[in-house]
């Protein structure tokens, strides 16, 4: 089986699997596995534009300045759009399976795996951990099939079992921005084209040791995903990955996203635009 990257200028498409030599250096060899990414700083969240709750401060958080609709990515419109800075991309690329597979991916196991990874039990990371390990525990809405996972064969096992067992998967993500792009600014659509539609798999990075996606796929919904090409007000470039949820009918009427554009469920699609570290998985 070929494995391979496949560049395009706006996004990244892994076909069915990564290469082995693309992972993250690790800082304990012996035990495969090293600590890449976790909060030094009181600011515990998930990734996910779902983890959002129903507050209203939510409303004033520039994370929450992602959400927009299909008639906002027309070329020449301009609006203001959150995209974090990703300082080590290599923490978010997935591991390759035999180095964590023996991990438990489990609360019950929360105490063992701080020694494992040296966190203490008050630490800020081992409160990451610990939401995480929440988060890819909780139950399904009723529709949905949902899974974290720590390896992209994972992954493209649990994308087949949805696509089909012979498909091919493919990954788009957003390009990173630059360490002096604004996080929050105006941008304008250059260039927007629709990727793909139909099933579409959501994937949000969560803070843990190594890399772990939480993924939800909702079943008979109707999804949109376009690349949009976006320019900064500091002349930075932007490619885009925009997801869109097109039957929201079913939706909570307290949704972060009817909130800020101001709508009700079922009055329109809903859509976000998806960090660099997160990723729409296709067939």
């Amino acid at each position: 089986m070929g494995k391979e990257f496949v560049c395009c200028s706006f996004l990244l498409l892994l076909c069915v699997s990564i290469a082995p030599g693309n992972v993250a250096p690790s800082h304990t060899e012996d035990d495969g596995v090293g600590v890449l990414r976790l909060p030094e700083q009181k600011d515990v969240r998930s990734t996910s534009h779902m983890g959002m709750g129903m507050e209203e401060d939510d409303l004033l958080n520039p994370g929450a300045k992602v959400f927009a609709t299909i008639k906002d990515i027309q070329v020449g419109k301009t609006m203001p759009i959150y995209f974090p800075y990703v300082d080590d991309p290599t923490s978010f690329q997935f591991l390759p399976k035999h180095k964590t597979h023996h991990i438990p991916l489990s609360s019950e196991q929360l105490p063992q795996l701080l020694r494992f990874f040296s966190f203490p039990p008050d630490s800020h990371q081992a409160l990451a951990m610990e939401q995480t390990l929440k988060i890819c525990e909780m139950e399904a809405p009723k529709g949905e099939v949902q899974g974290c996972f720590t390896s992209l064969e994972s992954l493209v096992d649990f994308a087949q079992g949805i696509f089909g067992p012979d498909s091919q998967v493919g990954i788009v993500r957003s390009s990173m921005i630059s360490k002096s792009t604004p996080l929050l600014q105006n941008y304008t659509v250059v260039e927007s084209e629709e990727v793909s539609s139909g099933k579409l798999i959501a994937c949000h990075n969560e803070p843990y040791p190594y890399a772990v996606y939480a993924c939800h796929f909702q079943w008979g919904s109707e999804n949109k995903v376009f690349k949009v090409s976006l320019s900064g007000d500091n002349g930075d470039q932007v490619d885009a990955a925009f997801l869109c949820h097109m039957d929201t009918s079913t939706w909570s009427a307290g949704h972060i996203g009817f909130r800020l554009l101001r709508l009700k469920p079922g009055d329109s699609e809903i859509c976000h635009f998806f960090p660099a570290y997160d990723m729409v998985v296709v067939p």
